[in-house]
């Protein structure tokens, strides 16, 4: 009888852990947040590959010469391409990814100065909205792509700034490295956090979590009740404006 029990009872663990691993997943749910996740690496990609970046082209941006502009900037595009074939890859194991190849239009640059700023710009921008999407989903493995991604992308854009402003880090500051909702980069706006006016209505925002809306603040973010998408947009950009200041490279950008 005992060892009956003793059956039971590993039966039912194994069926709890079964279950527990089934809810962590990849689920049908996470294909709208691949398919955003794809589509800002995406976009950067084909930014890096609208202009044709060469020496010549460089020569004239702010401390060219001691930041290695040329080579880190093929290395830059280089990163993007990986990012783009890691939520592929990413991709191929969820139920039913289909990957939207938009017309996306970039912003212009008519010398390299205007160029690298453009890119400080896009890259602290991708890097908010991969911070802010690993809020939307339970997957560990997509969790962590997202949270790679936030953290490669910061790093680009850190390295830019550092070579354009002399302050990185303002002694007054009261925010983490900003993050910006979906509502936020999809909006038409311009500036930091947005990026609506390069997708045209291609790209479309995930579903909220847990079917709340996620508010975003300098610190942390709070699921609360479930809002219209333009308000939980408007909402979210509130409170990052509030909470979360850019930094001041990131307001220097365009």
């Amino acid at each position: 009888m005992r060892f009956f029990s003793t059956l039971s009872g590993l039966l039912l663990a194994g069926v709890a852990l079964g279950q527990s691993s089934s809810s962590c997943a990849l689920q049908s749910s996470d294909d709208p947040l691949i398919e955003y996740g794809y589509s800002l690496s995406f976009f950067l990609d084909r930014f890096y590959s609208s202009i044709p970046v060469n020496q010549t082209f460089l020569n004239d941006v702010l401390n060219s010469s001691t930041g290695a502009y040329l080579a880190n900037f093929q290395g830059l595009q280089r990163q993007n391409r990986l990012g783009v074939r890691a939520v592929q890859q990413l991709g191929a194991r969820a139920s039913g990814f289909s990957a939207h190849n938009c017309s996306f239009t970039f912003p212009s640059a008519s010398d390299g100065e205007t160029f690298v700023r453009n890119v400080l710009q896009l890259e602290s921008t991708v890097a908010g909205a991969y911070i802010a999407l690993a809020g939307y989903t339970q997957a560990p493995e997509a969790a962590f792509l997202w949270a790679r991604l936030a953290a490669e992308h910061t790093a680009h854009a850190y390295y830019i700034a550092s070579h354009q402003v002399s302050v990185l880090f303002p002694s007054n500051s009261s925010s983490l490295v900003p993050a910006y909702s979906p509502g936020s980069i999809l909006s038409n706006a311009t500036g930091p956090g947005h990026l609506g006016q390069y997708f045209h209505g291609c790209v479309t925002a995930p579903p909220a979590p847990c079917g709340e809306t996620l508010f975003i603040s300098g610190l942390t973010a709070n699921l609360g009740a479930n809002v219209s998408a333009s308000a939980a947009a408007s909402s979210s950009a509130s409170l990052s404006a509030s909470a979360t200041p850019s930094p001041s490279w990131a307001k220097r950008a365009y």
